[in-house]
């Protein structure tokens, strides 16, 4: 974020130092052991390489790029609720329509996760980009929801959300599909009788490190259910 807001252009001849200079002003910062920094510096020197390459390809096409941008409160639909929050990166085409960006150092969310709208952080920041959330940029159609993979190694990858399992979708019709969902979700929490549930989508059967199965003793009721004091109190 440092290099996106210092170097208006990735193809200038000091992009690269640049990019080097904001990656020494971080690890600074974060004031890490000797041995452990001996093992990622030489990993971010390779990164800082792939990134530089990776930004050439995209820069004709890019006016200007923005850096964890924020998204004012905009309210969903008719629940009088508001969503807000911050996207890694949004750049602004030339033709006037946007990419939002989103930078992963794992590999979740998955790029099926995020394209079926199990994990709708992107797809919802398409809907704040539709509704001029992004001050900014003003109202913008998006072009691209994608993730940049950053990977230990140094390969730095661009994978967008779009398309899964031979099913394309546009930008447009990804987020407004998620901000529709977020609307229902909303109607149907907004209702007293309905109860929350600590696992209502898990990922896999057998774990229970969610946030809230602890507070749900999911690992004691899957276990036999409760005690005969248990079920007297």
């Amino acid at each position: 974020h440092l290099f996106s807001r210092r170097v208006d252009d990735p193809k200038a001849p000091n992009a690269l130092a640049s990019l080097i200079e904001a990656g020494r002003a971080c690890f600074a910062e974060a004031q890490l052991p000797p041995d452990i920094e001996a093992i990622w510096w030489p990993r971010f020197e390779k990164l800082a390489e792939n990134i530089i390459e990776w930004e050439h390809t995209r820069a004709d096409a890019v006016a200007k790029r923005f850096a964890e941008e924020r998204a004012e409160k905009t309210v969903v639909g008719r629940t009088g609720v508001t969503l807000s929050g911050y996207a890694d990166r949004v750049d602004l085409l030339a033709g006037g329509m946007a990419d939002i960006l989103d930078y992963k150092t794992g590999s979740s969310p998955s790029k099926a996760q995020a394209h079926t709208l199990l994990s709708p952080q992107l797809a919802l920041e398409g809907a704040l980009l539709r509704r001029g959330a992004f001050k900014e940029l003003g109202i913008r159609e998006p072009s691209q929801l994608a993730f940049v993979r950053l990977k230990p190694n140094g390969e730095v990858f661009e994978e967008s959300i779009l398309e899964y399992n031979r099913k394309p979708r546009t930008a447009n019709d990804l987020s407004e599909e998620a901000w529709a969902r977020l609307e229902r979700l909303l109607f149907h929490y907004a209702d007293p009788t309905t109860g929350y549930l600590s696992r209502a989508l898990p990922f896999r059967e057998g774990e229970a490190d969610g946030d809230y199965d602890h507070l749900a003793r999911v690992l004691e009721w899957s276990a036999g259910g409760a005690s005969e004091d248990e079920a007297d109190g």
